[in-house]
């Protein structure tokens, strides 16, 4: 098994945890992936797989914060080891840009309140 086989069934595991009781489409559907990555032992066998990524876009979608860290990470993960197809690239696009979007609302009240502790 490959390292980033590996660390993906870590971070599908990471995602049943956590989805099981809010979120058990999302619970369901990393079990399922888990089995799926078990049967796969390449980078390019992963990026043909939709079933692995589509639950990694599940948990960006429903803006839990932990469930859409584990999300954003393996897409980064997945990314850098060339295991997505170009085809997912222009959601996996959306997603960051949705992501940035929601941290650039906070980030005045975040900012503000740095600087007033001395931060900036």
């Amino acid at each position: 098994m490959s390292t980033l086989i590996a660390v993906l069934e870590l971070d599908l595991h990471a995602l049943s945890a956590e989805s099981r009781r809010r979120y058990p489409a999302i619970k369901d559907g990393a079990d399922h992936a888990i089995l799926k990555l078990r049967s796969l032992s390449s980078p390019s066998e992963i990026s043909q797989n939709e079933d692995i990524l589509r639950i990694f876009f599940m948990a960006c979608e429903v803006k839990a914060p932990k469930l859409s860290v584990i999300g954003l990470s393996s897409l980064q993960k997945l990314i850098s080891h060339g295991a997505v197809a170009s085809a997912a690239l222009k959601e996996i696009l959306s997603i960051l840009k949705e992501h940035a979007d929601m941290i650039g609302e906070s980030w005045p009240s975040w900012r503000s309140s740095w600087e007033c502790e001395g931060g900036g």
